[in-house]
């Protein structure tokens, strides 16, 4: 019987740097179809999963050795991978700006490009960032067909639905689903998420994340792992999915608390681009921050003390000057959603408020 002659190992980016200076990669091979071109989201997004040591998919590549024993490879799957690694290393593009917003990312690194890795206090994430392992497959044959073959095979995998997306397979019909999911339109909403996959539905967790703090009067239990958290959200889900929980007046009051609270966060003036608060992690935190004044029927006007607040959070002294900025600071460093680092951060703007903090 006939079997694919193939081979696998682990090649350091700092090594295949080395083969690229090389020319050691045919990019364009003749029978390579043309794939789908990257966004720089995109390409941001994959230096993201490196830098934060995550998995990515192999990369098949089809050793030559010519006559004189010059190597060669030619690209069959994951040049919009490899090409995004040499992109970033040129300069071409940064780090996302929301970083910082998962289990193992930095807010120092928020919209970095490589050249800021030579930054004393960053030098050990460039090291990570040469040391991070692509597993390769090496495909071994001269048969152009059978490279083209495997190509095609390659490109029709689909991507795995998210956590949210089988909350709407199993819960779109329910009075809790479609009331996320209207909130989620709203116009605030919808220029200060329009960042997140839309398409895969980040945005209608996001606004289901808010809606629990109406709705569980605290701020909800979330792990400092993702899966913990997705957890965490599905039990909610299932609470306020399952026949007749919520009545239509419980419906009704959850939209106008929401519709109030989003207006006074409207009403701090703040901009969220410039501070670089763009992120879920500040805006859950700015968001329950407004809850508390909602609650507590204070209408004071705070938008020039948070514009204080976040820029001392953006102006470059280590440590920040007020302990309140300090501690903000602190918890966008890790687990930026965990329910301890979401405390601190809504606790950190109401002291700095001089308001009273939320105590669990």
């Amino acid at each position: 019987m006939n079997v694919l002659n193939r081979s696998s190992n682990n090649m350091k980016i700092a090594q295949f740097w080395e083969y690229y200076q090389l020319n050691k990669f045919n990019f364009e091979p003749p029978y390579q179809r043309e794939g789908d071109v990257w966004s720089e989201n995109k390409k941001s997004f994959l230096i993201d999963t490196i830098l934060k040591n995550y998995p990515m998919p192999p990369i098949f590549l089809r050793q030559k050795i010519d006559d004189n024993g010059k190597t060669m490879y030619d690209v069959i799957d994951g040049k919009q991978r490899l090409t995004s690694i040499i992109s970033f290393i040129n300069g071409d593009i940064s780090l996302p700006d929301n970083f910082s917003e998962d289990d193992f990312g930095s807010e120092l690194l928020n919209g970095a490009k490589f050249a800021d890795l030579d930054i004393d206090r960053l030098r050990e994430w460039k090291k990570e960032f040469w040391r991070y392992e692509v597993t390769i497959e090496y495909i071994d044959s001269d048969e152009d067909e059978i490279i083209d073959n495997i190509f095609d095979r390659l490109n029709r995998n689909g991507e795995p639905l998210t956590g949210q997306e089988l909350r709407k397979a199993k819960y779109n019909s329910a009075p809790f689903y479609e009331m996320v999911t209207q909130l989620s339109t709203t116009n605030f909403w919808k220029i200060n998420l329009s960042h997140l996959k839309i398409n895969r539905y980040d945005d209608v967790e996001f606004i289901s994340e808010l809606v629990f703090v109406i709705l569980e009067d605290k701020i909800p239990k979330s792990g400092s792992k993702t899966r913990d958290k997705s957890r965490y959200i599905d039990d909610l889900y299932k609470k306020y999915c399952s026949d007749n929980y919520l009545t239509q007046t419980d419906i009704d009051k959850c939209i106008s608390d929401f519709n109030s609270i989003t207006n006074i966060l409207k009403k701090l003036n703040l901009n969220y681009k410039t501070f670089k608060i763009d992120g879920v992690s500040h805006l859950y935190g700015l968001w329950c921050f407004s809850w508390v004044l909602f609650k507590t029927n204070n209408n004071n006007d705070y938008s020039l003390k948070l514009n204080d607040f976040f820029s001392e959070l953006r102006s470059p002294s280590v440590p920040k000057k007020n302990k309140h900025v300090e501690e903000y600071s602190n918890s966008m460093q890790s687990q930026t959603k965990s329910k301890s680092s979401r405390l601190k951060r809504v606790n950190s703007i109401l002291g700095y408020c001089g308001l009273s903090t939320i105590q669990e």
